[in-house]
């Protein structure tokens, strides 16, 4: 009899400990990637290197990408030098209203990068950024978050420019010169 009472018991835990598996596997799927979860080690501290104007648009907007390289070394910058995933900065210009450019430079090999996604989608290889167009609401410049001390960068934005498509929340991953998309979550109406 003992011997079947123990064996009910060891069943037991054997279901509450996959049940708890199954329920933190759960949780952690549905948890949105965070900065801290992505650090970027050390941040670049040195001065910038000269610019590589080797792709297609970098030449056409060296001068803008240029002054915003300089922006984050003077002393005008609060939080001088490298703004991004520990080496890179982060170059954001107007180009109407609403319209959002954005370059990402290495400070340490001076190379160039286009953004995670554009305006066409997330293949082609430009400056511009999608718009941000909520259902009911005008169009605006997207939403871009990123840290020094991370790897993650966060774009909300409405990646079809035409008819009435949803926005997301688009968390990207920079490793190794490379994007790479984490997630991609619908944003709700307010």
């Amino acid at each position: 009899m003992t011997s079947v009472v123990s064996k009910k018991w060891v069943w037991c835990w054997i279901a509450i400990f996959f049940a708890l598996i199954e329920v933190r596997g759960q949780s952690a799927s549905t948890q949105l990637p965070r900065f801290e979860d992505y650090p970027a080690g050390q941040i670049y501290k040195g001065p910038p290197a000269e610019l590589k104007l080797d792709k297609p648009w970098t030449r056409m907007y060296a001068t803008v990408i240029r002054d915003g390289v300089e922006y984050a070394y003077s002393s005008d910058n609060p939080q001088k030098g490298a703004n991004f995933a520990g080496h890179l900065i982060v170059v954001k210009w107007g180009c109407g209203a609403p319209c959002l450019r954005m370059a990402i430079v290495d400070a340490e090999s001076g190379e160039i990068y286009y953004p995670p996604i554009t305006f066409e989608g997330d293949g082609p290889q430009n400056f511009d950024l999608p718009l941000l167009s909520p259902p009911d609401s005008v169009s605006q410049n997207p939403e871009v978050q990123f840290r020094p001390n991370s790897n993650l960068i966060i774009i909300k934005a409405t990646p079809s420019p035409s008819g009435n498509h949803p926005s997301y929340a688009f968390y990207f991953l920079w490793r190794r010169g490379q994007w790479t998309l984490l997630r991609k979550v619908p944003l709700t109406a307010p």
